[in-house]
């Protein structure tokens, strides 16, 4: 019997050999072949067909499962699936399938969005114009993907143009300081041609905002602290986005285009879908119940007279958001997280006390999920339909996280902090009808910084930012590096407790969260080295 040689490729060669060959189907539409032949690149219907077929790619980094999860890799939560929560759980390495994942989609986008970028410009039908928009907004989600790639890699290959096999499989990486460059010049070129507003029918596609929004992250990343702020403040002075006075429908699919989201990954039920109502719900909605929010989240959120719960008199231990009738937390917390005796889904009261009679077996059952807690942002509790293919859109970036940036960068960057700075920002922030929380009136530098850090974890929780959030702030080690995460408390009286492993004050201990700072940069995927000998393991990974 004649032996089979295995060929392999790394992600870049199969990537080149997908889109200079054959794209499939485009968001559903008819399958197209041979691509790049002389029948395709001719009308706009083409164009916007491979434009399509570019957003439908650009996933890895906005995709449900990314977004809302990837905060389960910090203290805000727990996965019930560890290979998801790869940091917290400890499984970074070499050989990590979310790694892996990462690096392959990643570059798989890149490769999409240089193939449209190569080809557009054949397409006669289309004037400039409207061409250098198309473009912009190519280039804007290959910005995106290398801007994920650039905070948690560093030094990675930087391919702007389609590469045959051999370039592929041989390519080397770009120093960091030259991806960020590359970065900074392609968000400020594009700016320009991106419109600032689109009408409903395009709803969805890039905005000028995001590009600035994104310059804005990048630079608080590189902490260009003054340059940062000057990309947020574009976004502020253009007028074109506010604070929605509803904080739940940005998230459930209420109000999907709210001009407070800049930018969002739009699903549509029945066309493209998610499974975010089956993983994120607790199980009396039919959910999974994939995401457990912690403790240390639940205590950071403020009593309504702006204090925090060890110095608030309202707080009462034994009714810790609701008392007499009156939920005296910020209204944000139950609009985020499923509180046991207090949220509802299709009218029955969550219960995720592992205690709890409903619950057959260990807390790891679907009733009582890890902590005791569920996440309710981004669950449509009116939704009876398919639990798998939901259209609930996922924001990517909103303004309230652009005012948070602002104020960080003023507060970084040395400047007066005055009334009318806070009012534009956090408090326009916490103003939103729905939350109606107290004013912040504090003006010194180092408690405010505390203060805008706090705000940014219940305001954003689970929107994908917190572990960039504590990177960039250098306290990965403080928060996450052989810290106990805790859940819901289980008794007054641990001493004498044994059902479960509970704390000093009586919660339950669900695991201790095992990331470092030293796993940054990540490493890249052994099998990516092992086919290209021209990349080089990274040195805390060797």
């Amino acid at each position: 019997m004649e032996g089979i040689t295995k060929v392999k490729y790394s992600v870049l060669a199969v990537a080149a050999i997908i889109f200079t060959s054959c794209v499939g189907s485009l968001l559903d539409k008819q399958p197209l072949t041979s691509i790049a032949s002389e029948n395709f690149w001719t009308t706009s219907n083409d164009a916007y067909l491979a434009l399509a077929g570019v957003y439908s790619k650009s996933t890895t980094w906005t995709s449900s499962e990314q977004i809302c999860a990837f905060d389960a890799n910090s203290d805000n939560g727990i996965n019930r699936k560890p290979n998801a929560a790869f940091l917290t759980y400890g499984n970074l390495n070499t050989s990590t399938s979310e790694i892996k994942s990462y690096w392959n989609g990643s570059y798989r986008e890149i490769a999409a969005a240089n193939f449209f970028l190569e080809n557009i410009d054949q397409v006669s039908e289309l004037d400039d114009e409207e061409k250098n928009q198309l473009k912009a907004e190519v280039r804007f989600l290959r910005a995106f993907t290398y801007f994920n790639l650039y905070s948690y890699w560093g030094d990675v290959p930087l391919v702007t143009k389609l590469l045959d096999q051999n370039e592929a499989n041989t390519v080397s990486v770009t120093d960091k300081t030259q991806v960020y460059e590359f970065l900074l010049t392609e968000l400020s070129e594009i700016a320009p041609y991106l419109p600032e507003t689109r009408p409903g029918t395009e709803h969805g596609r890039i905005l000028k905002g995001a590009a600035l929004a994104l310059k804005g992250r990048l630079l608080m990343w590189d902490k260009k602290w003054q340059e940062a702020a000057q990309a947020f403040e574009a976004v502020i002075e253009s007028g074109v986005h506010v604070i929605d006075n509803q904080y739940e429908e940005l998230f459930n699919g209420k109000n999907e285009n709210s001009r407070e989201i800049i930018f969002s990954r739009k699903y549509l039920e029945g066309e493209v879908t998610n499974p975010t109502q089956l993983y994120y719900r607790p199980s009396l909605g039919g959910g999974w119940h994939h995401l457990n929010p912690s403790q240390d989240l639940v205590d950071s959120y403020l009593c309504i007279d702006g204090l925090p719960i060890g110095e608030s008199p309202l707080y009462d231990v034994n009714y810790p958001v609701v008392k007499n009738g009156v939920n005296y937390r910020d209204p944000r917390l139950t609009k985020t997280i499923f509180y046991p005796g207090i949220s509802l889904l299709n009218n029955v009261l969550y219960q995720g006390h592992p205690d709890s009679t409903s619950v057959i077996g260990d807390v790891f059952t679907y009733d009582a999920g890890m902590t005791g807690y569920c996440l309710q942002k981004y669950v449509d509790n009116t939704y009876n339909g398919d639990l798998y293919n939901s259209g609930v859109d996922i924001p990517v970036i909103r303004y309230a996280e652009v005012l948070l940036s602002y104020l960080e960068c003023q507060i970084m960057a040395g400047e007066a902090i005055t009334t009318a700075l806070l009012d534009l920002t956090i408090n326009s922030v916490r103003r939103r009808a729905t939350v109606n929380m107290p004013d912040v009136t504090e003006k010194n530098s180092n408690l405010l910084l505390e203060i805008v850090k706090r705000e940014r974890r219940v305001e954003l929780a689970f929107e994908g930012l917190r572990y960039w959030d504590l990177a960039r702030w250098g306290e990965v080690d403080e928060r996450l590096s052989n810290k106990v995460l805790y859940g819901i408390k289980l008794t007054n009286d641990p001493s004498s407790y044994t059902r479960f492993p509970v704390g000093p004050q009586g919660h339950y201990k669900v695991l201790t969260l095992k990331a470092s700072a030293s796993d940054l940069p990540w490493p890249i995927p052994q099998d990516e080295i092992d086919i290209n000998r021209n990349l080089e393991q990274k040195e805390n990974w060797k």
